[in-house]
């Protein structure tokens, strides 16, 4: 650097009759000599890159190809795999998958974690759970793009119609390119192991990414996708085509009746892709997976500590539940719970306020708790009662003596309003799933929907 300066002070000078050309030319060498540098950088950033993506799918594969074996050996032959004596006890490993991209899909898999638990309880089978984020075990770059880019575009009005065209290119049952699946596998890679590892008998997955991947597998060895049961559920009201694995998923556990409807449509016409693409190639060979899988119409999972709301709520025992958040029982003014879900909580407070009908709120701040102060410093209308919550680990305890929650629709949010019977005040959802759940919320009478946030005030004035 000292010496490109030196010869372009050098040149410049007056005394050098061909300063001026000299300096052209040293400045375009230095200019595609840093081009050159960028580029010769990037390129080699790319190269470790693939270089570390194939260090992890090969030690993947390793240890796959070990399973296989273990597998093949044990079908073959009568020597056990394991002398442990819960494995004499029929033990079950089941392996629970799901990615922390909105708080819905790890609620999900607690759930049915927690439910399998309870089930595990039972003196004629033992039953072994394991959790596993995928973003825990993702790379930060892709962890980025899933969660922090994620959440930057739900608060944008450009990115929430981004995500809603999105969401919006999957109906029909249009497939991901190629390269975005090879992409999104490499991404989960160490969760592979953590499969080999495990060795489960069923993969339960929560969020559409870990289902892609283990269908991979599966479709990848028919020893493994003999071997491993794979259940998906399904956490939004609607069924989008992200989530179908034609052939390598043997139970869906869908949210309602139509999502069967759509689900088969989705499987015909993959099928027919499929041979469509097999005629191109000139092949006629059958798949190693069935092409058909089977479908529970469970509802989105939620909590057991909700059962215990239900039936408190059924036999009116909800005493300690209004002492919990100082509410009063015999206060006849309609409890109302408001949760920001991404929506400015400072100005929804103040439209619930000014609500001409008498109320006690409830106002859950979650992550949000740092706006307190704000909250504290508003002034309260004396017909109107006001708790303000951080973060809410009683959900079931609030929901089962709310009349109305106003805020934002998620799959479970709807799931558990809908368990104890509580009406949903929407607020703008964003396009794409938001959308199409409180699509369905209206069909069934369960909500209201609000685009013009203004609207609040008159919308709980109608419904209360």
């Amino acid at each position: 650097m000292t010496a490109f300066f030196t010869l372009l002070i050098g040149a410049a000078h007056d005394d050098n009759p061909m300063g001026y050309y000299s300096l052209v030319a040293i400045a375009q060498s230095y200019c595609f000599y840093s081009a050159s540098s960028i580029l010769v950088h990037l390129l080699s950033s790319i190269l470790i890159f693939f270089a570390i993506q194939m260090y992890r799918a090969t030690a993947a594969g390793i240890q796959l190809r070990r399973w296989r074996s273990e597998i093949r050996n044990a079908e073959t032959s009568s020597v056990q795999l394991s002398t442990d004596p819960k494995q004499e006890r029929k033990q079950k490993r089941i392996m629970i998958l799901y990615a922390n991209v909105g708080s819905g899909h790890k609620s999900a898999a607690n759930a049915v974690a927690a439910a399998l638990t309870l089930r595990g309880g039972d003196d004629s089978e033992d039953i072994v759970v394991q959790k596993i984020d995928l973003m825990d075990l993702a790379s930060p770059a892709f962890r980025y793009v899933m969660q922090t880019m994620f959440q930057k575009l739900t608060q944008s009005l450009l990115g929430q119609h981004a995500l809603g065209y999105l969401y919006d290119m999957g109906d029909g049952g249009n497939e991901k390119s190629p390269l975005q699946r090879a992409m999104e596998d490499a991404a989960g890679l160490n969760i592979v192991k953590e499969i080999a590892r495990f060795k489960p008998d069923t993969i339960v997955c929560t969020h559409f990414l870990p289902a892609q991947l283990v269908a991979s597998i599966k479709r990848a060895s028919k020893i493994l996708g003999d071997s491993i049961r794979l259940g998906l559920v399904i956490t939004d009201l609607d069924l989008q085509s992200m989530w179908v694995q034609p052939g390598a998923v043997d139970v869906y556990y869908l949210p309602r009746d139509d999502s069967a409807i759509v689900l088969r449509d989705y499987e015909s016409r993959a099928e027919e892709k499929r041979k469509k693409r097999d005629e191109k190639r000139k092949e006629n060979r059958k798949s190693k997976l069935t092409s058909q899988s089977k479908v529970v119409v469970s509802g989105i999972p939620i909590a057991p500590r909700f059962t215990e709301a239900v039936e408190k709520k059924a036999q009116k025992d909800l005493k300690a539940g209004f002492d919990m958040f100082n509410l009063k029982q015999e206060d006849p003014r309609p409890v109302v719970v408001v949760m920001s879900g991404g929506v400015g909580i400072e100005e929804v407070y103040k439209l619930c306020l000014s609500a001409k009908t008498a109320c006690q709120f409830v106002v859950v701040m979650g992550r949000q708790a740092d706006v307190r102060e704000v909250l504290d410093a508003v002034k309260i209308p004396s017909r109107h009662s006001v708790e303000l919550v951080g973060f809410c680990k009683e959900m079931p305890t609030l929901l089962s003596v709310c009349d109305l929650m106003v805020g934002k629709c998620g799959g479970l949010t709807a799931a558990e309003n809908a368990a104890l019977g509580v009406p949903l005040l929407i607020l703008s959802p964003i396009p794409g799933q938001e959308q199409r759940n409180a699509d369905v919320l209206l069909e069934t009478g369960g909500c209201l929907k609000i685009n013009d946030l203004p609207l609040i005030p008159s919308r709980l004035d109608y419904v209360l």
